[in-house]
């Protein structure tokens, strides 16, 4: 009778191991999900931010990188960048793609009430910071003579921002920022920024005559 308790007791107690172990493999599985999906959407935005370095490169130059050259024209550019996008797993399921611009923080003039519909500037060199669904391209252009949006591109990260440096001349400066998702949307916006310190800058800087 003695060796059957014993017989039960060591079944029970390797019964109670196994499912001590197994509690512990489900209590770590949502742990290497959540791992799994980090490391994806490093990769996505990896392989996005490679795309930008090569955005608008063509053949034989130094930044020309065939793998992003989905159409073999020789000329890397929006529809490249849309190809990649579809072929990426996304970071967030479809969702509105909204887009929101701001004027980094540290050129903002204060005390000034903007004139227009984007913001201001002190900053001949202005950052402008963005926010957007996760993993999408932005592509940039400069106004009415730029429609084809030939500026730089970038990536929103795994949080959705992302930064634009914009070089501002004299008075009001368009800037048009397009972003565009895994889904196909695409949400355009301009922007004008104000550069408040021309007339400074001008009388520091004075044109050689």
């Amino acid at each position: 009778m003695s060796n059957h308790r014993r017989r039960y007791q060591l079944n029970l107690e390797g019964l109670e191991e196994r499912m001590a172990l197994s509690a512990a493999a489900s209590a770590a599985a949502p742990t290497a999900l959540a791992a799994q999906a980090a490391s994806a959407s490093q990769n996505t935005v990896a392989t996005l931010q490679a795309f930008t370095q090569a955005y608008l490169s063509t053949f034989g130059q130094p930044n020309y990188n065939p793998a992003f050259d989905f159409n073999r024209n020789g000329f890397i550019g929006q529809d490249d960048g849309r190809h990649l996008l579809r072929s990426l797993p996304p970071l967030t399921r479809k969702i509105p793609l909204n887009l929101t611009l701001v004027v980094a923080p540290e050129d903002r003039p204060r005390a000034f009430k903007s004139i227009n519909s984007g913001g201001a500037s002190v900053s001949k060199e202005t950052t402008v910071l963005g926010h957007t669904t996760p993993g999408a391209l932005i592509f940039t252009g400069t106004g009415t003579l730029d429609l084809k949006l030939r500026g730089p591109a970038a990536v929103a990260n795994a949080k959705g921002n992302f930064s634009l440096n914009v070089t501002l001349e004299n008075g009001i400066n368009q800037l048009d920022v397009q972003a565009v998702d895994h889904f196909g949307q695409q949400n355009l916006r301009a922007f004008p920024i104000y550069w408040t310190g021309f007339s400074h800058f001008q009388n520091t800087h004075p044109q050689k005559t």
